[in-house]
């Protein structure tokens, strides 16, 4: 679990970073409700939504909405489902690290590894962890932005007519 290194990393997290920094109310964390999806139309695929569910003491984590390009790279949906129901055991303590971190410290994560999902971990994935927050203060959601560093790119859009680093083509996987 690190801070991201945004001059390191594809420009669409720092664009991502930026957006959600310009649409936060002042000294806050923005909420979904801040968000306006065709001004970030050309991230959409590769964002995920995920709901921080707190009951009798425990915290849970439900994706809520996953992007297109995201369901692809995974080869299955996984909307509607908790993380432990949806990636493999073996990444599930490293996420979920991840998903409490950005709790607690309300502010973004950003690590590195294989798609956690079954015959997909040869997929390289980078990604970085948002809080988003209705309140502005208590995290009740992360947005969940992805990047494929390793692979074949394609011309992307970019993001409000700025140029863009091309998204990706995800490989079929290995026979």
């Amino acid at each position: 679990m690190q801070r991201p290194d945004y001059a390191k990393l594809d420009a669409q997290f720092a664009r991502m970073r930026d957006y959600l920094a310009g649409v936060a109310p002042p000294g806050k964390l923005p909420g979904r409700q801040h968000i306006d999806p065709l001004a970030i139309r050309a991230l959409l695929s590769f964002t995920n939504l995920v709901d921080v569910e707190r009951t009798d003491g425990k915290i849970r984590f439900r994706f809520r909405l996953i992007g297109t390009l995201q369901s692809t790279a995974a080869g299955r949906e996984i909307s509607g489902q908790y993380l432990e129901d949806a990636v493999l055991p073996e990444y599930f303590g490293r996420i979920h690290g991840n998903m409490m971190a950005v709790l607690e410290r309300r502010e973004a994560v950003y690590d590195r590894f294989g798609m956690p999902h079954p015959g997909r971990d040869f997929i390289d994935t980078e990604r970085v962890y948002f809080p988003l927050a209705r309140d502005g203060e208590n995290v009740d959601m992360l947005l969940i932005l992805n990047a494929y560093p390793d692979e074949e790119k394609t011309a992307a859009p970019a993001v409000e007519g700025k140029a863009s680093r091309p998204a990706v083509r995800h490989p079929a996987p290995p026979k």
